[in-house]
C-alpha cells in the first residue's frame, strides 16, 4: 500500500484555470437629427481564434456560450461582456479568442456634426494554479486604421496606453473618449477588438516532506508487525 502511495505521489498534478473577460459599452454625445449611430458585436471566426492542446490533456478552454452569437444591435450605454474560461488537470492548453465590436455613423443632416464617442470598458483576468491569461483591447478608426486607444490586463495588472486625444482611468473601470467631426453626407466606422489569451500547464506537485516521513514510518510499522506475527505462525 505504501509503495502504491509513493508511486501515486509522483503523478499528482495541480489543476489550473483562468477566467477572463471584457465588459464593453459605448456612449455618444452630439448626435442630432439626421445622424444615425449603430453598434454591433460579432465573434471572430476560426481563422482568427484557436485552441492548441497537448496530447493527453484533460480540460477545456471555451468562450462563454453567448460569445458565439452575433449581436447586430448592441445599443448605446448598454454593457456587453466577452468572456473566456479554461481549466486543465493534465497536459497543457494555449488559446486565443477574439470578439469584434463595430460602430457605424451616418450623417444625413444638412450640416457637419461634432460627435463625442466614448468607449467604456472593464477588463478582468483571474488565474488559479499554473496559468497565465491576458485581455487586450484595441480601439481604432476604420478609415485611417489609426489606433485611438489600447488597454492590456494580465492576471490583475492593468496597463493602458493612449494614442487618442483623451484618455481617463477611474479605478478598475476605464474609458476612452474620441471627438470627431462627421461631415454632411459622410459615413464613418470604428472598431473595438478584444483578444483573450490563455495558457494552462498543470505542474506535478511533490508530496510534502512530512508525508514522505509518514509513509516511511508506516512501512516500518508494517514490517515490525509482520515480524511479530511470524513466530506465532511457526508455533
Amino acid at each position: 500500500m505504501a509503495l502504491a502511495l509513493l508511486t501515486l505521489g509522483h503523478n499528482v498534478q495541480a489543476s489550473s484555470s483562468f477566467n477572463s473577460q471584457a465588459t464593453i459599452s459605448f456612449g455618444v454625445n452630439g448626435v442630432a437629427n439626421g445622424v444615425t449611430a449603430t453598434s454591433a458585436y460579432a465573434p471572430a471566426d476560426a481563422a482568427f481564434s484557436y485552441v492548441f492542446s497537448a496530447p493527453g490533456s484533460v480540460g477545456a478552454v471555451v468562450p462563454a456560450s453567448e460569445n458565439a452569437v452575433a449581436v447586430p444591435s448592441l445599443g448605446f450605454d448598454v454593457a456587453h461582456t466577452f468572456a473566456v474560461n479554461g481549466y486543465a488537470s493534465a497536459g497543457s492548453f494555449n488559446s486565443q479568442h477574439i470578439g469584434w465590436y463595430q460602430l457605424d455613423f451616418l450623417n444625413e443632416s444638412s450640416q457637419d456634426q461634432q460627435i463625442a464617442l466614448t468607449l467604456n470598458y472593464t477588463l478582468q483576468a483571474v488565474t488559479q494554479g499554473d496559468a497565465d491569461t491576458d485581455v487586450v483591447l484595441d480601439f481604432s478608426d476604420a478609415i485611417s486604421s489609426q489606433l485611438l486607444g489600447n488597454a492590456f490586463f494580465n492576471n490583475g495588472l492593468l496597463n493602458v496606453t493612449s494614442y487618442g486625444p483623451a484618455l481617463a482611468i477611474a479605478g478598475d473601470k476605464s474609458f476612452i473618449t474620441y471627438t470627431f467631426t462627421l461631415g454632411q453626407g459622410e459615413a464613418r466606422s470604428f472598431f473595438a477588438d478584444v483578444t483573450i489569451n490563455g495558457t494552462l500547464q498543470p505542474a506535478a506537485v511533490p508530496l510534502p516532506a512530512a508525508v514522505w516521513s509518514f509513509l516511511a514510518g508506516l512501512m516500518g510499522i508494517l514490517g515490525v508487525k509482520k515480524r511479530k506475527k511470524a513466530p506465532a505462525k511457526l508455533a
